[in-house]
């Protein structure tokens, strides 16, 4: 039997233990076999799946991104330029969140300047007076 137990598997990847039983309920990643003391063993491949998965997810793709194209390389394979087009994709669905983000952050920032206002807007200290925030 050859292999690495769950947290050996899970420190090669970065990962913790509760993450590698999640991608493993998931069907992220499998198990081989375990010792005959009932231990779960995980291959190498798992190991260089962890490290895919802990990529991808750090360059902002989710879980179900993830496991469709795990699925698909299983089957027929996923060609460079299918791959190069799926990036393409998130890249720019975060430029288009972009000013979201900057909108948002900037409403936080307003609201946080109308908080620390010595003369708060009457409007802000009824809110605070209705919402028990001192």
């Amino acid at each position: 039997m050859e292999g690495y137990l769950r947290g050996q598997a899970a420190e090669m990847a970065g990962i913790n233990l509760e993450t590698l039983r999640y991608y493993g309920k998931l069907g992220l990643i499998e198990t081989s076999a375990r010792t005959p003391s009932g231990y779960r063993l995980y291959p190498e491949e798992s190991i260089v799946r962890l490290a895919f998965i802990r990529n991808a997810k750090l360059c902002g793709f989710t879980l179900r991104e993830i496991k469709k194209a795990l699925t698909r390389s299983e089957g027929s394979g996923i060609r460079i330029e299918d791959f190069v087009n799926v990036i393409e994709r998130k890249v720019s669905t975060i430029n288009r969140e972009i000013p979201e983000r900057e909108h948002t952050k900037s409403m936080l920032d307003n609201l946080k300047s109308s908080l620390l206002d010595k003369d708060r807007d009457p409007g802000v200290q009824e809110l605070l007076r209705i919402l028990k925030i001192e």
